[in-house]
């Protein structure tokens, strides 16, 4: 008895020893296919404007053209902003610095009519993204996918029908290899901030090219994002103009920052 329990023995721990090299194996194999690296794709901080750009009409998106870069807006040192803007009535689009609102939609004191809509598309392309980010396959991985954003002050600090903005949201937007995804509605605060991770989200199609009424783009039915292949990450901010229009206003964001993941 004693001899077969030692030949059960080494057979055991043979196969065991088996077992556990090839699981060492697979696991090495699994982590040179992926090399997996996350950091910060992108990161807007409104500090890097010295000198306030604006359009005040209606501009389309072009994915190869950027409206905000240190090539097309003199005193801009950061990433390339690829910029949409439709506003229903006489309405800014502009970037400012950091106690200007940042990236952001503006009506002027007396301008505008109570009711007006504007909607502005900032976005951030993979050729510009950060920490080598900008080479091979990005993807947002749940846990890697932190995204922040900081909103400006919006004077006079509060909304509603009778302040000089009735409401105002934001929508995150994302163009992965199933094309482009935009987020639900998120209410805008007066120097508020918000940290959530990307693939938490619920998206809905998107096109940003063909635009629908009052609104940058045209959203779609629910939509299931890959979250591979990223290539454009940004934000629609929408806003609508109250009743107080004795009193400019600026909605916009002074932070912006998404993490992901380069894919080799």
């Amino acid at each position: 008895m004693a001899m077969v329990n030692k030949t059960i023995n080494r057979i055991y721990k043979k196969l065991m020893k088996t077992f556990s090299l090839k699981l060492k194996a697979i696991a090495l194999f699994l982590l040179a296919s992926t090399s997996l690296f996350a950091a910060e794709a992108v990161n807007f901080n409104a500090n890097a404007v010295t000198k306030a750009l604006y359009r005040g009409m209606a501009t389309p998106f072009f994915e190869t053209v950027p409206t905000i870069s240190s090539n097309t807006s003199q005193g801009y040192t950061g990433q390339p902003v690829y910029c949409a803007f439709q506003p229903s009535g006489e309405c800014l689009l502009s970037a400012g610095e950091y106690d200007d609102a940042g990236l952001k939609i503006r009506w002027n004191a007396n301008t505008g009519s109570p009711g007006d809509h504007a909607s502005g598309l900032f976005l951030f392309k993979h050729t510009n993204f950060l920490n080598g980010l900008n080479t091979g396959s990005v993807v947002l991985v749940d846990g890697n996918d932190t995204v922040r954003i900081l909103f400006g002050y919006m004077n006079p600090g509060k909304m509603g029908v009778n302040q000089p903005v009735a409401e105002a949201s934001y929508r995150l937007v994302i163009k992965d290899d199933r094309g482009y995804h935009i987020s639900g509605n998120t209410p805008i605060e007066s120097a508020g901030e918000l940290s959530f991770h990307a693939t938490q989200q619920d998206y809905y199609q998107y096109d940003p090219v063909a635009y629908a009424v009052n609104e940058v783009g045209t959203v779609g039915e629910i939509s299931a994002p890959s979250f591979k292949n990223i290539e454009f990450l940004g934000f629609r901010i929408d806003a609508v103009r109250g009743s107080q229009l004795n009193a400019g206003s600026n909605i916009g964001v002074v932070e912006f920052s998404v993490a992901a993941t380069n894919q080799q």
